[in-house]
């Protein structure tokens, strides 16, 4: 009788937990999760040299819409399902873990440290005071999506901080300066009073990494700034406590 892991990678190599490095070394096939996210130094020759197995570069298409075949390999032999992060946090991978145990598959999730925990732990901002999390996605078919602004918009009203994730669409990462030029065109277009140039936001860059860099800055400066290569994360900060103000100074730009 197979199994099927849920592996949480970290961010980085020196993220990665002795537990997640233990089954990815014995499993009979590594199904490497190539879309939700990428690491500086986790990389799919990386885990061939850490396995006994195969290592399957997966695309959304097979893990999203042929979760049959994943399901027909580990009914007979222990397949691990790696992604960068954490293996359940901004993925899709719990219908596929609900559909295995319906087929009678043991399912095994190993955590992993997530950009989501690593930016607020490193923000210093209090994990009490975030409120609902979302993407910000590129237009499609020139629609702009503008449930972020209305996410912002009902943390902003509860004094919540909103984590927001950034796009990845056909191997292309949003930049933070196309993430704020996104949200000032809502604010343009909804004219509701959510998001203005002198807002504070925290821009987290290749996190985990050791060029990683994580600034705290305004609005109307973003579009001026390098923040280097992806991948990026940014928070919007609500009202802040004063330990929580005091902790922003320390990455404000100068």
């Amino acid at each position: 009788m197979g199994e099927l892991y849920f592996i949480g990678m970290g961010l980085s190599r020196s993220l990665m937990t002795e537990g997640a490095k233990h089954i990815l070394a014995n499993s009979d096939i590594i199904i490497y999760d190539t879309y939700t996210s990428v690491s500086c130094d986790i990389t799919p020759d990386y885990i061939k040299s850490i396995t006994r197995g195969e290592v399957i570069e997966a695309d959304r298409n097979l893990l999203e819409n042929r979760s049959n075949e994943i399901i027909a390999m580990a009914k007979e032999k222990i397949v691990s399902i790696a992604t960068i992060g954490d293996p359940m946090i901004a993925t899709t991978h719990v219908s596929l873990a609900i559909e295995a145990r319906k087929s009678g598959i043991k399912v095994n999730v190993i955590p992993g440290i997530s950009v989501h925990c690593y930016l607020i732990s490193k923000s210093m901002l209090s994990s009490y005071k975030f409120g609902k999390s979302v993407t910000l996605v590129y237009p499609s078919y020139g629609i702009l999506d503008t449930a972020p602004y209305y996410v912002l918009k009902s943390n902003k009203a509860q004094g919540l901080h909103t984590l927001i994730y950034l796009d990845i669409r056909d191997g292309k990462f949003m930049s933070p300066k196309d993430a704020v030029s996104l949200l000032l065109k809502m604010e343009e277009m909804k004219n509701e009073g959510v998001i203005n140039e002198n807002d504070l936001i925290i821009v987290g860059s290749r996190l985990g990494c050791p060029d990683e860099s994580i600034m705290c800055i305004q609005v109307k400066d973003v579009a001026d700034h390098n923040f280097g290569n992806p991948p990026h994360i940014l928070i919007f900060p609500s009202n802040l406590h004063y330990m929580e103000a005091d902790a922003l100074k320390w990455m404000t730009q100068k």
